[in-house]
């Protein structure tokens, strides 16, 4: 009878360990996610700032050039005796001047558009993140109420007492069962019969 009696109690508790177990593992599921989503962010904003520096080393590259180009054209000019503040001379170097500039704010361009994108993507990353761990919690919160319920039809299902009443088997309350009372329970009537006899049924 105790082993019998043990059963409902049994299935109630694996139940329970069930989604305990599962909602634990949800969790940290999410936990994880959330994680990389971070370390991806972080990782996003390294980038973001290395093109920003890559574009202030390529726009000094470019004034660089720009300066040995006018140099060579200023030695060319002098040795060939030509004035390089009149005529031809000077708007070749002034075009240089312009070309020079324009490399210049079209590398700081191109890093700032480059810097963005990854500043994008990092604040994209950190809502992942965010998300990922309200997921986890959220199934996590779910699959506890969802085995307590099922913890309980478990026990109630299975007989929920040694009399056998309640909802019958497989036909619970929480699944749409009636409670009929004591059917089922058998009933027994006692009386004294007397000194010596004890109880009669």
């Amino acid at each position: 009878m105790c082993a019998v009696a043990a059963v409902p109690w049994v299935i109630a508790a694996i139940t329970a360990a069930s989604a305990v177990y599962s909602a634990d593992q949800q969790k940290k599921q999410g936990q994880y996610a959330a994680d990389v989503a971070e370390e991806n962010s972080k990782l996003d904003k390294q980038q973001a700032a290395n093109a920003a520096a890559l574009g202030d080393y390529q726009a000094d590259q470019a004034r660089i050039r720009g300066n040995l180009a006018r140099g060579q054209q200023l030695a060319a000019f002098a040795a060939n005796n030509v004035d390089s503040t009149t005529g031809s001379a000077a708007d070749i170097l002034g075009d240089t001047a312009i070309f020079t500039a324009e490399d210049e704010r079209q590398a700081r361009t191109n890093a700032a558009l480059r810097s963005y994108g990854f500043q994008v993507q990092a604040l994209s990353d950190q809502g992942q993140a965010a998300y990922s761990k309200w997921a986890g919690n959220s199934a996590a919160t779910g699959t506890l109420i969802q085995g307590a319920g099922s913890t309980v039809g478990a026990f109630y299902g299975a007989g929920g007492s040694l009399g056998g009443g309640g909802a019958k088997p497989g036909n619970t309350l929480l699944t749409g069962g009636s409670y009929n009372g004591t059917a089922g329970t058998q009933s027994y009537s006692t009386r004294w019969a007397g000194y010596g006899n004890g109880w009669k049924q």
